[in-house]
């Protein structure tokens, strides 16, 4: 086999992991325990330069924060955009429109695990895989002995996006309210995360462009919650995921009382 030969299947075998959070990391030690080699980019690092080492990389996980995804996405190289996989919270399909355009989409993960310094990896539920590059994300994830499925359809995608969004943004927002579990928050506040919930349910099926079933979103709801009860409900991102959200609602001129309400009360 020749050098040049052998370069390339290296190249076509790589992944580049762009952000080294806890999502990048997990990823990346599964795929390297699968045997591909992981080519890391962190703040500073400059994207092109690594295309023209890497032109062709078996995948590009996008594993940086929501804040940075719009700017990250606008600066890949076009053969990085076709090959790349979205694991952030808060994701839907206008997340990365403007980057894609229509009819385009990347790859996603929806992940329902997490991974804590010092700690193993904890998940909640099976994680969703969407995409061309799927099996690329599953074999990373069945390293690390972690549960998940392939979203057939987009609709399925989309459909798993907001209930991850619905868990995420309800727990947090709630949370700021009754720093609790979030077993307890479920069980013991249903006065606010239930009206909550149906606001939150609104704003994403607007932001999303069709109507979801609000009854399937809550079933998957508090399964997920019983799958962990213990699990905090307050992030560290609380404050930053209410501003997000109350601006979507004002922006869209939507009428949402609870949401003003905590927003007003937990926003300086």
């Amino acid at each position: 086999m020749s050098r040049s030969t052998h370069e390339g299947e290296l190249s076509s075998r790589s992944v580049v992991v762009v952000g080294l959070g806890q999502l990048g990391v997990v990823f990346a030690e599964g795929w390297l325990k699968a045997g591909r080699p992981v080519v890391p980019v962190t703040r500073g690092v400059n994207l092109q330069e690594v295309s023209r080492r890497l032109p062709e990389p078996a995948i590009v996980l996008v594993a940086v924060g929501e804040a940075s995804l719009p700017d990250v996405l606008g600066s890949l190289p076009s053969a990085y955009r076709e090959r790349a996989a979205l694991v952030q919270n808060e994701l839907l399909p206008r997340s990365w429109r403007s980057s894609y355009g229509a009819g385009r989409d990347p790859n996603v993960a929806v992940v329902w695990f997490e991974k804590k310094a010092g700690k193993s990896i904890h998940a909640i539920r099976p994680s969703v895989l969407h995409g061309p590059q799927s099996e690329i994300l599953a074999e990373s994830l069945k390293r690390q002995y972690l549960a998940y499925f392939t979203a057939e359809s987009p609709e399925v995608r989309d459909f798993e996006l907001v209930l991850k969004n619905l868990y995420i943004l309800t727990l947090n927002l709630g949370g700021l309210a009754f720093p609790r579990s979030a077993g307890e928050l479920w069980r013991d506040h249903q006065g606010l995360v239930g009206p909550l919930c149906e606001e939150l349910i609104t704003l994403q099926c607007v932001l999303l462009g069709r109507e979801l079933d609000p009854r399937k979103l809550m079933t998957g709801l508090e399964a997920a919650i019983d799958a962990d009860p213990a699990h905090g409900a307050r992030g560290r991102t609380a404050e930053e995921r209410l501003r997000r959200a109350a601006g979507q609602a004002t922006e869209l001129g939507l009428h949402l009382p609870v949401l003003t309400s905590l927003a007003s009360k937990y926003l300086s």
